[in-house]
């Protein structure tokens, strides 16, 4: 029968029984709907009716009302009890001779995904046939199911759809979902719209099974899912075919590829595994999903990728390899603890990359030495070195491994150890980080204020990780005061910000007597204008002898902040002395309560000379200065110890002054004897008449009167921890008493 006239047929017998409002039997009823409702859904679905469509508007609501009749006589004539059993046999007898058998016809096939096509195709159906039979009795959800407390129609079908259907037939389906997932693995493209479909139903399933008041088909694939059937009958099958696929895989590749080569290849595959849980699989799959192939693709193998001898992390690491030490990184971070041997072995590499530039410049300092040289702390290229490879690895850390804690202790770790171990006894890197901080702020690199700032940045980065800081600041504080006294400074600006960033990493303590320095010597110049100022008064009075005119300024400096200095006495001219008794009066009139001490080895003198005709601006230092006045009025040849006994200075003294004077690079003055070195008994000197430089202005260098430096650096520094370490026992023993 056509669906027009089956609809004609129809709509003619519901209106009369709605006049007649009389009883609709059962049978008659019931046959009614089966024929014209039920039959033609089942056809339709079965692919043997031409119309696809099973009813039009006029049939729906002519198989409603006749239902409906059936049901609304209360008492004797309610047939809903008896419907809603029919229903359900209908609902079963469909599935045991419609859906059954035929799935059994494919349960053993061979043709690759047979049994997930019909599983699929009747599962679709089912749900079709469920939402029409529920539409059909829709009223007996919304009555007589509500009283009765029983299963909806849908949970019904559902329910159904289970017991006759899928407890027979899901461990095939199964299979053949994991054969599917594992031959998409491999590269082969699936029908995922089908693997869709029938993974659908595990979680469906699962609801289906326990709980009895869904309304339609619709709620129950939007209902939050029970995913007890799924991750049973499932999601534990496909886990464990996974590993065992990925295990077979890593064994593969770890054989046959190179690190960045494995990596990539997983990387790929973990990417494939998420897109697959969002196209068929659901949601909660893919943290375990990913467990179990980060399980089987790193955490097996994380030593032997990170430590490979020619494609490891180290060999990324020294060919700068960005896009593959990100990938590594981003890969191993999964893994609870896969990110410790990549910080160990980048720990370990920078500790090699160090210990080789150490290395190098104890070769460089073995190779001058057998030649009789020696190489200077002046030399900037180890440091230079390891700044350059501090900069590369801090900024690899921060933007590759996005700044995580593991490698920045790596890297401190590994810069601990190497700027800790001294090339050789006699060449520190403390003393060489404290010489090339020196390079930068006495101006000898000639940078812009820019390049002074980020120098200084890259200087206290090492800095941060020497151990003996406090000889640092010793062996700093020494080369400040050089700087400052002999005006051979970038800016103040500049020393000022060093000084805070040191400020910054070890406390204001550490810097305490650095910003007295700089303090004093900023005070230190208005002190010296108003001195000049009124020095230039008293001359405008002639309130000064004739031999007090002469350039004079003082820098005054605060014992404590300061370098200590030997005392050592100096007979000076007539003219310095009358210059420091006037300076002596006029500061103790403004500071009585204060107590000046002369430092002559700290002071400049510019000595103006004439040799052979030429006039020169000679800057030496005050005892330079006083052994060269000697000869200004001799034109005999003056012996060593007359010399020092018109300077009042010890023989040591002596030595050094005449040494730069005589046999250093300006030979201002002639001596007999040996020209490099001096004899205190028989040597004899006096002014070199034919003395001539290009050079209308230098300065003439001296060695350093204190003798060994470093040494006297170092018995300062062990005395001041000696008395650290004292405080600290007296304070342990004091704590323990109370």
């Amino acid at each position: 029968m056509r669906r027009t006239d089956r609809e004609e047929t129809l709509l003619t017998y519901a209106t009369e029984k709605s006049i007649e409002t009389g009883e609709i039997p059962l049978e008659e009823g019931w046959e009614k709907l089966r024929e014209n409702g039920i039959c033609v859904l089942v056809d339709i679905l079965q692919g043997n009716a031409s119309d696809r469509r099973p009813f039009g508007n006029k049939g729906y609501v002519s198989l409603y009302t006749i239902s409906y009749r059936m049901c609304s006589n209360a008492g004797l004539y309610d047939h809903s009890k008896a419907l809603y059993d029919r229903t359900k046999d209908e609902i079963e007898h469909v599935l045991q001779h419609y859906v059954v058998p035929e799935l059994n016809k494919n349960k053993y096939a061979d043709e690759g995904n047979a049994i997930l096509n019909k599983f699929s195709h009747h599962w679709e159906n089912h749900k079709v046939f469920v939402k029409w039979m529920q539409q059909l009795f829709r009223h007996l959800d919304n009555g007589y199911i509500a009283n009765s407390s029983i299963s909806t129609i849908t949970s019904v079908g559902l329910k159904l759809f289970f017991d006759i259907v899928f407890v027979q037939f899901k461990a095939e389906v199964r299979e053949s979902l994991l054969n599917a997932i594992d031959t998409e693995r491999d590269g082969i493209n699936i029908d995922q719209d089908l693997l869709r479909s029938c993974v659908e139903v595990f979680p469906v399933m699962g609801l289906s099974s326990k709980c009895t008041t869904l309304k339609t088909v619709q709620s129950a694939l939007n209902t939050q899912p029970d995913l007890s059937v799924y991750e049973s009958d499932l999601e534990i099958s496909l886990l464990k075919r996974t590993s065992d696929y990925y295990a077979r895989k890593s064994r593969v590749w770890l054989e046959d590829q190179t690190t960045p080569e494995y990596l990539t290849r997983a990387e790929m595959a973990l990417k494939a595994e998420r897109n697959r849980v969002k196209r068929y699989l659901h949601p909660s799959t893919q943290s375990k999903l990913l467990c179990a192939c980060e399980q089987e693709l790193l955490q097996k193998y994380k030593g032997p990728l990170i430590n490979h001898d020619q494609s490891g992390l180290r060999s990324l690491l020294a060919e700068d390899r960005n896009e593959d030490l990100r990938r590594m990184f981003n890969l191993f971070r999964r893994l609870a603890d896969g990110l410790s041997p990549m910080a160990l072995m980048t720990k370990k590499f920078v500790q090699s990359e160090g210990n080789k530039l150490l290395q190098e410049r104890r070769d460089l300092i073995h190779s001058l030495k057998s030649k009789g040289r020696k190489l200077s702390s002046n030399d900037p290229d180890l440091i230079d070195q390891l700044m350059t490879l501090h900069s590369k690895m801090s900024r690899l850390v921060l933007e590759l491994f996005d700044n995580e804690a593991q490698f920045q202790r790596a890297l401190r770790e590994a810069f601990q150890e190497v700027m800790n171990a001294d090339t050789t006894s006699d060449d520190s890197n403390v003393e060489l980080l404290v010489v090339h901080t020196d390079r930068i702020l006495s101006g000898k690199l000639k940078l812009d204020e820019e390049e002074v700032e980020n120098r200084l940045e890259h200087c206290i980065q090492l800095f941060q990780f020497v151990s003996d800081k406090d000889l640092y600041a010793e062996l700093y504080r020494e080369r400040l005061a050089k700087r400052l006294l002999s005006k051979k400074y970038t800016s103040i600006h500049a020393e000022k910000s060093m000084i805070v960033k040191m400020k910054t990493q070890q406390g204001a303590p550490f810097t305490t007597k650095l910003e007295g320095m700089v303090n004093d010597f900023t005070v230190g110049k208005d002190i010296d204008q108003t001195w000049t100022a009124h020095l230039n008064k008293l001359r405008a009075a002639n309130l000064l002898a004739n031999r007090t005119r002469m350039d004079f300024s003082v820098q005054v400096l605060t014992q404590g902040f300061w370098p200590s200095q030997k005392q050592r006495d100096l007979q000076l001219s007539h003219e310095m002395r009358d210059a420091k008794s006037a300076f002596n009066t006029w500061y103790t009139e403004r500071h009585s309560h204060r107590v000046l001490s002369w430092v002559y080895i700290l002071g400049d003198v510019v000595v103006k000379g004439n040799f052979g005709g030429r006039s020169y601006d000679m800057t030496m230092t005050t005892f330079q200065a006083m052994a060269l006045l000697a000869f200004a009025c001799k034109k005999e040849a003056v012996a060593f110890p007359e010399i020092c006994e018109h300077m009042q200075i010890d023989e040591p003294t002596g030595k050094r002054v005449l040494h730069s004077l005589a046999c250093g690079k300006y030979k201002l003055l002639d001596k007999t004897g040996h020209h490099r070195t001096i004899n205190c008994k028989t040597d004899l000197f006096e002014s070199n008449a034919i003395f001539y430089s290009k050079l209308k202005r230098f300065k003439v260098q001296m060695s350093m009167l204190d003798g060994d430096f470093k040494r006297k650096v170092n018995v300062e520094i062990q005395q001041q921890r000696g008395f650290g370490i004292d405080a600290t026992i007296v304070r342990i023993l004091k704590s323990r008493k109370r």
